[in-house]
């Protein structure tokens, strides 16, 4: 399934590049490619830096900086699609460094992902797995569920 994911992620690719070859000429696409792919590492950093920034201000809080590791991986993985030559990977690429589209991204992606986490609690300990999707039968009513003590770590 990834071989094929990746096939067309490819042949879209090439595709692209033609279509914009042809509107525009080869040699100006060629340009283009390799100037968006070259520039992107610059974006990439000016981005990354804005989110070191939050998280070192959220770790000198005492926070934890959740948000901000999520969104650095997030401008890692845009950065991944920029340095790759390809004008749909630079465009999604480009699109994960503004800010507003990335939260979107996070916020869409972890609906996604706490659907298919289940909790267990069993005793002072949680059993998380992520492997399925939660049943209500696979939960115990929380009339028999300890109660929760945040005092330990």
């Amino acid at each position: 399934m990834l071989f094929l994911a990746v096939l067309l992620g490819v042949a879209a690719e090439i595709t692209s590049f033609v279509l914009v070859a042809d509107q525009i000429g080869f040699l100006w696409a060629l340009v283009i490619l390799i100037g968006v792919s070259a520039l992107g590492p610059f974006i990439v950093r000016r981005v990354g830096f804005s989110v070191l920034a939050r998280t070192q201000d959220r770790l000198a809080k005492g926070e934890v900086p959740t948000r901000e590791l999520l969104d650095g991986l997030v401008v890692l993985i845009g950065g991944v699609m920029i340095c790759v030559p390809g004008f749909i990977g630079d465009a999604l690429g480009l699109l994960l460094m503004v800010g507003p589209v990335r939260h979107l991204v996070i916020r869409a992606s972890g609906h996604r992902l706490a659907g298919r986490v289940q909790r267990i609690r069993t005793g002072r300990w949680q059993v998380i797995d992520a492997s399925s999707r939660p049943s209500p039968d696979d939960l115990p009513p929380a009339s028999e569920l300890p109660p929760r003590d945040d005092t330990t770590g």
